[in-house]
């Protein structure tokens, strides 16, 4: 397996999480002018079945599918972002971020009824899943077993500063919650639609207008980066970041 290179310039990818027909419907809104506007090509994080009260922010719009559906036509792609979002579950997460999430800790089958059922409600919308957004990072050895039994073979997290293999699954790293100027590397970008996402629209258009020749796709990336391993100083790379994360985790709790 050959390992793979930072690239130069940096490339970015935008991630936008938790989208679902009661999405916030202000500040989603502003990401949709966002994306057509300078033709982004971005990961879609879509809730099949939200039942968390949280992600309620407005009135329920049916109009969210459709406009999922020209997206991703235009290219966006479709990321199965958990089930229902209702994070219960408690496990040790491969990305030691939160302790309340959807999947980890979870038995194979338990899990793979959980991808299946949410990859159906997504068809079932016009929309096909490409890759895995956890809900909350949270997700395990046997998240990643029932991903390929699901035929997932693609996943956007990881602290890595490449794409690359690992348990069988291709991982897109997502590093960034917010416009931040890279000199190398692949750089996914997260976005969380709410009141709080208003107040940084602004310098996330600037960000995107100024950097806009250097934002790929998932497709971008699939093609550039296939069966890629990490070399040894993005491992360190990856373990110095997760040290990090774990501190953090033990010092919040």
């Amino acid at each position: 397996m050959r390992k793979t290179k930072l690239v130069k310039p940096a490339q970015y990818l935008l991630r936008i999480d938790d989208v679902c027909p009661t999405v916030h419907h202000e500040s989603w809104a502003q990401l949709v002018l966002l994306i057509r506007e300078f033709g982004i090509q971005p990961i879609l994080a879509v809730v099949p079945q939200n039942e968390d009260p949280h992600l309620q922010q407005s009135p329920e719009d049916p109009q969210v599918w459709e406009e999922l559906c020209a997206m991703q036509a235009a290219g966006a792609a479709i990321g199965l972002h958990g089930l229902n979002h209702l994070c219960t579950s408690r496990g040790k997460s491969l990305i030691p971020m939160h302790r309340e999430v959807e999947f980890t800790g979870l038995a194979v089958e338990a899990q793979r009824a959980r991808l299946r059922t949410g990859i159906e409600i997504l068809r079932g919308k016009g929309l096909e899943p490409r890759l895995w957004v956890a809900p909350r990072h949270g997700f395990d050895r046997n998240t990643l077993k029932a991903l390929q039994a699901e035929g997932i073979e693609w996943l956007s997290d990881g602290m890595a500063r490449v794409p690359f293999v690992r348990g069988g699954v291709r991982w897109i790293p997502q590093q960034l919650w917010g416009p931040v100027n890279k000199a190398a590397g692949v750089w996914t970008i997260c976005l969380h639609p709410g009141p709080a996402l208003c107040n940084q629209l602004e310098e996330i258009n600037v960000f995107v207008k100024r950097n806009r020749a250097q934002f790929t796709s998932f497709d971008r990336v699939r093609d550039e980066f296939i069966e890629t391993g990490l070399g040894v100083g993005e491992q360190l790379y990856e373990a110095a970041v997760m040290w990090r994360l774990r501190l953090r985790h033990a010092r919040k709790h």
